[in-house]
C-alpha cells in the first residue's frame, strides 16, 4: 500500500461528512493504493456511524472505548497503517491535501523519514485570519520547547505529519502523552534516534471551532515538554523499545 491517512476525530459528526466528501475523491484521483483511517476518540456522538454511512472501499473506522485524547487517538491509528507513508491531518482539514503530494515528492527526493508542515514557511501566511493571541502563545510556547527538547523545529505543533512506516514502528510504540503534546514527543524522538526530518510549506485555514484552548492547553502542553525530557533522563524511552505494542 502507497499511502494512509488517519483522521482523529472527536464528536465530528456535524463536519466528518465534508471532510470524507474533500478527501476520498482527492484520494482516488491521485492514489490507487491507499487507505484513509478515521479514529474515533470515544466519541458521544454518531461520528462513528456518519463514517461507516459513507461507505468507501479505501475508508474505514475504528474506535477507541473511552475518550483518551488526540495523541493516543493518532498513536492507535498510526500503528493500523499499512502505507509505505504514513500521514495525520485534522477533522477540519487545515491544511491543504495537496500538501501530501508535495511530501511524497519530498520524500523521495530528500530520502526523509519524516516529513512535516511548517506554517511559517508559507509566503503568504500573513493573510490568513489567525487571532493575535494565539500567535503570540505560539511563538511564546515555540521558544519554550525548543529551549527544553533542543528540537530547532519553529512550528512542532502543525498538525500536518507524514512518516515513512519504519519511522512510525519505531516512534508511535513510544509515545507516552496523551493530548496535543504528542507532537513534539514524536519529533523529540525522531531527533533522538537521528531521522532525517524535512519540512514543508503549509497554509493554515483557520477553523473558528477549533479544539485547542490557548491559555489551558498551552500550560498542559509545557507540562508536558517538561514530562518528555523527564522521560528521556529516566531512562523511560529506552525501556519502551523492549515493550510489543498492538497499537
Amino acid at each position: 500500500m502507497e499511502v494512509s491517512l488517519i483522521i482523529p476525530a472527536y464528536n465530528e459528526e456535524k463536519r466528518i461528512t465534508h471532510t470524507l466528501e474533500m478527501v476520498m475523491p482527492f484520494m482516488d484521483r491521485h492514489f490507487t493504493e491507499y487507505e484513509v483511517i478515521v479514529v474515533d476518540d470515544g466519541s458521544s456522538d454518531q461520528t462513528v456511524t456518519v463514517v461507516q454511512a459513507f461507505g468507501h472501499p479505501h475508508l474505514q473506522v475504528v474506535s477507541l472505548i473511552t475518550n483518551r485524547g488526540k495523541g493516543m487517538a493518532l498513536k492507535h491509528g498510526m500503528l493500523l497503517a499499512q502505507g509505505k507513508y504514513i500521514f495525520f491531518m485534522d477533522a477540519d482539514l487545515p491544511y491543504s491535501l495537496e500538501s501530501i503530494r508535495e511530501a511524497l515528492r519530498v520524500f523521495d527526493r530528500e530520502k526523509a523519514d519524516l516529513v512535516i508542515g511548517g506554517r511559517d514557511l508559507y509566503a503568504e501566511q500573513f493573510d490568513v485570519p489567525y487571532p493575535l493571541s494565539r500567535k503570540i502563545a505560539s511563538a511564546v510556547f515555540s521558544l519554550f520547547i525548543n529551549t527544553v527538547l533542543c528540537l530547532q523545529i519553529p512550528d512542532t505543533q502543525c498538525g500536518f505529519k507524514g512518516f515513512t512506516r519504519a519511522a512510525v514502528q519505531k516512534i508511535f510504540p513510544q509515545l507516552t502523552i496523551q493530548g496535543f503534546g504528542f507532537d513534539f514527543e514524536m519529533l523529540f524522538l525522531a531527533r533522538k534516534y537521528d531521522y532525517k526530518i524535512e519540512r514543508i510549506p503549509v497554509n493554515l485555514c483557520h477553523s473558528d471551532d477549533s479544539k485547542v484552548h490557548i491559555v489551558k492547553d498551552s500550560w498542559k502542553m509545557f507540562r508536558d515538554a517538561l514530562q518528555v525530557r523527564m522521560n528521556d533522563w529516566n531512562g523511560v524511552y529506552t525501556a519502551l523499545k523492549e515493550v510489543s505494542h498492538e497499537g
